[in-house]
């Protein structure tokens, strides 16, 4: 099913979303951002964010399911200091929904889970039912297979599943956000993968955020031409070679306001 791009790009503030890798409660790399006093701290670069404009902050789970004790009393201190988060879990599958719903109990604004969406995608049916569409996002690691087609990458491998097939699964489950994660690109600065961020726009009728491979905020603007309700960038915020602020003014610049209409 093809959706209407334009009218699902979310506008409540930057499109732009920044991203941190955590494990063990720490960032997996100190920050390059001047100013803080601990760089390695994910509540003090989440703050640093949000400063500069920032809407929400992704925090991805590097730890397995069985480690959440070290994730969860980081939930607590982020909530605790109002800032709004997405929360993916890398690792392992939760043991049941309600791991889903101490998350968003704990103040996650909405919850993801690259193994369980491929493993156990009852479970985000089921937390779409309970706490709404908008909370839960429809995660997947994606590799290219062949020219235009991507693959979902599952731990242990296994039968190839196609994207666009799982990405449509996934927003019949109740998935309010797809975002498939591109491994190809990702660390490579080389900027998104248009052509899936495109092939995923149009075959789902979900808000589509692009991930993996931003260099440059110009890769910002591809992204959101292509389709991509958000934005999500990691390695470019968090080793200080530019600010969340600078990013959303230069998008900004390069689209205007009737680019980003409101709704969803």
């Amino acid at each position: 099913m093809r959706r209407t791009t334009m009218a699902r790009r979310d506008v409540s503030g930057s499109p732009v979303i920044p991203a941190i890798d955590v494990a063990r409660g720490r960032t997996t790399k100190p920050a390059g951002i001047g100013g803080l006093s601990d760089p390695s701290d994910p509540v003090e670069v989440a703050l640093h964010h949000r400063g500069q404009g920032a809407e929400r902050v992704l925090m991805r789970i590097l730890d397995p399911w069985e480690d959440r004790d070290s994730f969860l009393p980081l939930l607590r201190r982020m909530a605790n200091l109002g800032v709004p988060l997405w929360v993916t879990v890398d690792n392992g599958v939760p043991g049941s929904a309600g791991d889903l719903a101490e998350l968003l109990d704990l103040g996650a604004e909405a919850v993801g889970v690259f193994t369980a969406s491929a493993e156990r995608p009852s479970m985000l049916h089921h937390t779409s039912g309970r706490f709404g569409r908008d909370r839960v996002l429809g995660v997947m690691k994606v590799r290219r297979a062949g020219q235009g087609g991507w693959n979902v990458a599952t731990r242990g491998g296994g039968t190839p599943v196609d994207a666009r097939v799982w990405a449509a699964m996934l927003a019949d489950l109740g998935a309010g956000l797809i975002l498939p994660h591109s491994l190809d690109r990702e660390g490579t600065g080389r900027g998104f993968d248009l052509e899936l961020i495109q092939a995923m726009t149009e075959a789902v009728d979900a808000r589509v955020a692009a991930s993996g491979g931003c260099g440059t905020p110009r890769h910002l603007e591809a992204a959101l031409a292509r389709g991509a309700a958000n934005v999500l960038v990691n390695r470019m915020l968090h080793e200080g070679a530019c600010s969340l602020g600078e990013v959303t003014r230069h998008v900004r610049a390069g689209h205007t306001i009737a680019d980003f209409p409101a709704g969803r």
